[in-house]
């Protein structure tokens, strides 16, 4: 069959990411402008250019479509690019320096996704699920390059990870970009040196 050969199955899961992304690129601006309790389906349906059916079918409600911005976030901040980079690496500041990297590209390209995960989350179950989710695949990134560094023979505080994710967060970096109106190259500096001079005993 036509249908079934490699080409074609390659073409239409192309097609079937480029709606998804599309479908996720609407509800990320919608819910950004118009908050996540006041953007129905409907909404995101119209400015995605699908029928809400399709949508329903890839993510099953507006809480699925919610939690694809998780994944949207990692590939969009090029998440999978760091940790493949870090494949090959032993020395312990570059390893960190890679947090670094990930912590700046996270607030750097997806900013708003963190807002809104952020500030709806006191308010929403959908979207605490969802940030937690966000929370849970960050720690375990930190924990994946702390076991690396420790794998190679490096001595770590004990609590390396804890801090390490507490250093991380968006309060630290708005205190830093936001507020005190650093650029993004002195906060991935700062970043690194602080992860360093921190974490290795």
């Amino acid at each position: 069959m036509a249908a079934d050969l490699p080409g074609i199955v390659r073409l239409r899961d192309r097609r079937e990411a480029l709606t998804l992304r599309t479908i996720l690129t609407a509800a990320r601006g919608l819910f950004a402008e118009r908050g996540y309790a006041r953007t129905p389906i409907r909404l995101i349906a119209q400015e995605a250019g699908v029928a809400p059916q399709t949508i329903y079918a890839h993510f099953g409600s507006k809480a699925g479509v919610l939690g694809g911005l998780v994944d949207l976030l990692d590939d969009e901040a090029g998440l999978p690019d760091l940790m493949t980079s870090a494949e090959g690496m032993t020395d312990p500041a570059e390893l960190l320096g890679l947090l670094a990297k990930a912590s700046r590209q996270v607030r750097d390209r997806c900013g708003d996704i963190v807002a809104i995960l952020s500030s709806g989350a006191a308010v929403d179950p959908d979207i605490a699920a969802t940030e937690a989710e966000g929370a849970r695949r960050n720690r375990l990134g930190v924990e994946l390059v702390i076991e690396r560094i420790r794998a190679a023979g490096h001595r770590l505080d004990p609590k390396a990870t804890d801090i390490a994710v507490a250093l991380m967060t968006a309060g630290v970096h708005d205190s830093l970009v936001g507020a005190a109106g650093w650029s993004p190259d002195d906060y991935e500096d700062w970043l690194k040196r602080t992860l360093v001079r921190v974490l290795l005993d």
